[in-house]
């Protein structure tokens, strides 16, 4: 059986949570992920792309395992002061978001074990080129579903 997430749903309004200062240095920006939904059901291919291209009804949908990951290169090392992640109705409830310069070394930036769904807004004092988000357990039983992540410097 094909694992699927939820069928597309009205994302939060981002709109109404933008981070106070910073550019979103993640638009546009390369990003690869640990797998993603690739069938056409619920509006998908819904590849990790999609996470960081500034729509909003579009989504990165992963495969409904943990752990996984999504992460982005902002093509050199950025000092970074906020993120933004807004999720579909699968959401992670336990996730870090991690940087390194290299891609290999990561140090944490920010975690959580409490997450709610919706949208999360949270600072970082942290500086890197690449920005991975990890998501190691899910806050429903589908794979874990998002409109946005934002990186803001």
């Amino acid at each position: 059986m094909r694992e699927r997430s939820p069928t597309l749903g009205a994302p939060p309004h981002p709109e109404e949570h933008q981070p106070g200062a910073g550019t979103d240095v993640a638009l546009g920006r390369p990003t690869t992920a640990s797998t993603y939904q690739s069938d056409g059901y619920g509006g998908c291919p819904c590849t990790p792309a999609l996470a960081t291209d500034g729509r909003n009804d579009t989504r990165w949908a992963s495969t409904w395992a943990d752990p996984q990951w999504l992460q982005v290169d902002l093509g050199s090392v950025r000092q970074l002061g906020h993120a933004q992640l807004v999720w579909e109705s699968a959401y992670g409830k336990a996730y870090t978001i991690k940087v390194s310069d290299d891609g290999q070394n990561w140090r944490t930036a920010y975690a959580t074990s409490s997450g709610d769904g919706g949208v999360d807004d949270f600072d970082l004092s942290a500086s890197g080129r690449y920005v991975r988000l990890e998501l190691t357990r899910r806050g429903t039983g589908y794979g874990y579903s998002l409109f946005h992540f934002g990186v803001h410097g």
